[in-house]
């Protein structure tokens, strides 16, 4: 389930008065919004794109060939780059049975080892988009699809994304070990 208003509350570690965000934080932050608007943007092309050949499908007989690759590489581009704004909104999943029952020290630590799995999930995922992106740079690599386009331009956005998520979890890991909480 979503933690959101709708659901009761936040999720442990996602930014709130009793886990306040560093200034690294909300710079990473930032980062994430500006991505999640990047993100926004290439759902309005993939929609415009799929639309076009739809229409050159259906309504001139002609379809377009590279269309399906091209929104295949977005939806890619799409997720990657909208992960950390999730992150930063804690609208990820999480374990609500767990979350809405911890208190005190045992939330803190909740919130630490979420933060934590994500940092190293999305580290994974960044140190094999790493090697991706050198191996298709180096060898030049080109998609089989009608597009040819080089791969390492939408294997960037794994980088980017991961990369994001990455920091804005570990950041996060920091602001739960080093700040301390606000007293009401």
């Amino acid at each position: 389930m979503l933690n959101d208003d709708a659901t009761g509350g936040e999720a442990p570690g996602a930014s709130s008065p009793e886990f306040p965000d560093s200034r690294l934080t909300r710079a990473i932050g930032w980062l994430a919004l500006a991505a999640s608007v990047v993100s926004a943007g290439l759902v309005l092309l993939t929609l415009a794109v799929t639309g076009f050949s739809v229409f050159r499908r259906y309504v001139l007989g002609r379809p377009l060939t590279w269309s399906d690759e091209l929104s295949g590489f977005l939806v890619v581009a799409i997720v990657m780059l909208g992960a950390a704004e999730v992150l930063r909104k804690g609208e990820h999943v999480s374990v609500d049975v767990l979350s809405e029952r911890a208190v005190g020290g045992s939330r803190r630590l909740l919130a630490l080892w979420s933060n934590l799995s994500v940092a190293v999930v999305a580290g994974a995922i960044f140190a094999s988009g790493v090697g991706a992106v050198h191996f298709s740079l180096d060898f030049g690599i080109y998609s089989d699809g009608y597009l040819e386009a080089p791969l390492w331009i939408p294997q960037s956005f794994m980088l980017v994304g991961a990369g994001l998520l990455c920091l804005l979890a570990v950041a996060r890991c920091l602001d739960l070990i080093f700040v301390r909480q606000h007293k009401p």
